[in-house]
């Protein structure tokens, strides 16, 4: 093995010891506690804006039907003048008329007043959403702080690692780095590079997943000192 691809496995290593330790960091107790918060803030937040927005809808609606009972009731207080100034014999014809503009204020009453209890409603689960979300938030900043110090301890680890990731890329061909990243952009598991497993060229097979190797791929390994496995997608190297 040359010391360039020496110094890819090397930043394989530190590459796998990064991915450890990000996933110890998701796994961490209050990062999950910290989701979990964050999507009950979320969902209040939601909560509460929908109930702005239907409220503001039921307002409008308010508006326009106050604007129809006004003109109605005044439409009625003219009919029922003119009721009051005719005849007993005239009184008759006005009689549905009166029915029918009293049933339309009687309505836009009713439609008010269920517009006005369900704006009550939702002022009431606003108020006690706004307190809920008061105590998600807090919970939310006292376990962020705690993660925030768990942060803090481990990231100097993180950024020797990935100082070394660096300064290592420098000193690997640009070809090899460029397969590596590509392998593992598309799901390739790390290890991404692993050796060839086997006593001879004959019964090659991937350090990986273990599966023995295609005449074309023992030949491209011969060629080229590395192959794709068929099987896992590792890329499979000579020592």
């Amino acid at each position: 093995m040359t010391e360039n691809f020496e110094n890819m496995i090397a930043y394989q290593r530190l590459d796998i010891a990064l991915r450890k330790m990000i996933i110890e960091f998701n796994k961490h107790p209050d990062k999950k506690r910290l989701d979990a918060e964050r999507t009950k803030f979320n969902d209040v937040q939601a909560n509460l804006d929908a109930g702005s927005v239907e409220a503001q809808t039921l307002a409008e609606e308010i508006e326009k039907i106050y604007t129809e009972f006004k003109a109605t009731e005044k439409t009625l207080d003219s009919v029922i003048k003119d009721y009051e100034a005719a005849t007993d014999e005239e009184k008759a014809k006005f009689l549905p008329q009166l029915e029918s503009l009293k049933s339309r204020v009687d309505s836009c009453k009713n439609k008010i007043s269920s517009r006005i209890e369900r704006i009550k409603r939702i002022s009431s689960d606003s108020y006690m959403n706004l307190n809920t979300k008061k105590a998600v938030k807090d919970e939310f900043d006292k376990i962020k702080k705690r993660l925030d110090e768990y942060k803090l301890k481990i990231m100097p680890d993180r950024d020797k690692i990935e100082g070394e990731m660096k300064a290592l890329e420098s000193k690997i061909d640009g070809d090899v780095l460029s397969l590596y990243k590509k392998a593992k952009s598309e799901g390739v598991a790390l290890p991404v590079f692993v050796p060839a497993t086997g006593d001879n060229e004959n019964n090659y097979a991937c350090g990986g997943c273990g599966m023995l190797l295609s005449q074309t791929s023992k030949s491209e390994l011969k060629s080229k000192n590395i192959c794709q496995c068929e099987t896992c997608r590792r890329l499979i190297y000579r020592k």
